[in-house]
C-alpha cells in the first residue's frame, strides 16, 4: 500500500479550483503589463511591436495552460487511492466522469499550446502593426472560446471537490469499530458517548448524512471508531447515496462493526426490517466480528428484553440514555480488538514493534465470558 493510502482523505490536497471567469480576467490582465527588455541591437518600430505581440501571446497561453495543469495535477491519482475514498470518490462524483473532466481540460489545455504556435507563426508572416494587433486579438478570441468550453466542467469539479474534501480521515493501519444500524438507533450517541468523535445527534432519522470518525485510547493502541448513516431495508439499487457510504465504509475499513437494535415504540424501522438488515451485513461480511447490541432498554420492559435478546441473538443490553450496560461493551471491543490486532495479517507488521506481546495477550476467562 503507497502512502497515499495510508495518510488519510487524498481530496484535502486539492487546495483551490478556480472558475474559468477568473482564469480568463486574469490571464488577460497579465496581458497588459508588458515590460519592454532591453536589446543592443537598434529595432524598427515594426519590430518592437511584433515583440510585444508575440509576448502578449505567449503569456496568455501560459497563464491558462499553468491554471488549467494546475487543477488537473491537484486531483490524486483515482486508481492510486484507498478503496474506500475511491468509492466515496464515485457515490459523490462519479469517478469515471471526474477522469472525462481532467481529460477534457487536458485536451483543452494542449489545444491552446498548440494554437499558440499556429499564431505565432502567423505573426511572423507579417509587418504591418495593424495586422499583428489583429492577428493577437483573434489569438485572444480563440483562447478564450476554447478555454470558456470547460465552464461547466470546472462548475461541476468545484461542487465535487467541495464534498470530497469533507470525507473525515483516516489511519488504515489502525483498528476500526464501524457502528451501523437503521436510522435513530442511537449510532450518533453511542459514538460520542465511547471516543472523540462528535457526530451531530438528533431525535428524528437520517441525522447523520455522512461518516464521522472518532478515536479511543486503549492503554497504547488507538481505535478509530466510525458513525455511520442509517440504513433502511431495501436492495441496493434504491439505497440513497447516504445509505451507500454506510455500507462502503463497513466493506472498506471495518474491523469490527457494532450492529445496533431500536425495539421501542419510537424505533424508525420494524424489528423485522432490522433482522433483515443485519442478515445481509453478515452475509456480505462473513468474516468481520458483529457485535449485536440492544439500546433504548430504558424504554423497554425487562421481560421484552430478555425475549428479544433471545430472538434475536442480542449480546449486549444498553440504555445511552441513563448510561447502562456501555462499560461491559467497552470491554468487549477491546477484547475483540485485541484479538484481531494479534491475528489478523495487516496489523503484524504496524504493531509488532509498538505494541508487546503481553498487551495483545488475551484474557482466556473474559473471552469466555464474551463469546463472538
Amino acid at each position: 500500500m503507497n502512502k497515499s493510502q495510508q495518510t488519510g482523505n487524498p481530496f484535502r490536497s486539492i487546495s483551490y479550483i478556480p472558475p474559468i471567469s477568473e482564469i480568463v480576467s486574469v490571464s488577460f490582465k497579465k496581458t497588459s503589463i508588458i515590460r519592454r527588455k532591453s536589446s543592443k541591437k537598434r529595432q524598427t518600430r515594426e519590430e518592437i511591436i511584433a515583440e510585444a505581440e508575440r509576448e502578449r501571446i505567449t503569456i496568455l497561453a501560459f497563464e491558462m495552460t499553468t491554471r488549467l495543469n494546475s487543477i488537473i495535477n491537484q486531483f490524486p491519482w483515482i486508481d492510486d487511492i484507498h478503496p474506500f475514498y475511491y468509492e466515496l470518490c464515485n457515490l459523490i462524483g462519479n469517478v469515471d466522469k471526474i477522469r472525462k473532466v481532467l481529460g477534457r481540460l487536458d485536451g483543452i489545455s494542449k489545444k491552446i499550446k498548440e494554437l499558440e504556435g499556429e499564431q505565432l507563426t502567423k505573426l511572423k508572416q507579417t509587418n504591418h502593426p495593424l495586422e499583428m494587433a489583429k492577428i493577437r486579438r483573434e489569438t485572444g478570441g480563440r483562447f478564450a472560446s476554447l478555454i470558456k468550453k470547460a465552464e461547466g466542467d470546472v462548475k461541476y469539479l468545484i461542487r465535487t471537490v467541495k464534498k470530497l474534501k469533507i470525507i473525515p480521515d483516516f489511519n488504515v493501519l489502525l483498528p476500526t469499530i464501524v457502528v451501523a444500524g437503521a436510522p435513530n438507533v442511537g449510532k450518533s450517541s453511542l459514538v460520542r458517548e465511547i471516543s472523540s468523535g462528535i457526530p451531530e445527534v438528533g431525535e428524528y432519522p437520517f441525522t447523520t448524512k455522512e461518516v464521522v470518525f472518532g478515536h479511543r485510547e486503549y492503554d497504547f493502541m488507538k481505535i478509530q471508531i466510525v458513525d455511520t448513516p442509517g440504513l433502511l431495508d431495501r436492495p441496493i439499487k434504491e439505497r440513497s447515496m447516504i445509505e451507500r457510504q454506510s455500507i462502503a465504509t463497513m466493506r472498506y475499513i471495518s474491523d469490527i462493526i457494532v450492529f445496533m437494535f431500536d425495539i421501542s415504540k419510537d424505533a424508525a424501522i420494524s424489528i423485522k426490517e432490522q433482522m433483515n438488515l443485519i442478515d445481509e451485513i453478515e452475509r456480505e461480511f462473513p468474516d468481520t466480528p458483529i457485535l449485536r447490541v440492544l439500546n433504548k432498554t430504558d424504554l423497554i420492559a425487562e421481560e421484552e428484553i430478555m425475549n428479544i435478546s433471545r430472538d434475536l441473538d442480542i449480546e449486549f443490553q444498553i440504555s445511552l440514555k441513563n448510561k447502562m450496560g456501555i462499560n461491559k461493551l467497552i470491554e468487549k471491543l477491546e477484547l475483540v480488538t485485541r484479538k484481531i490486532i494479534k491475528e489478523a495479517e495487516k496489523f503484524k507488521q504496524t504493531f509488532s514493534i509498538s505494541i508487546s506481546d503481553e498487551f495483545l495477550l488475551v484474557d482466556e476467562d473474559k473471552e469466555t465470558d464474551y463469546e463472538i
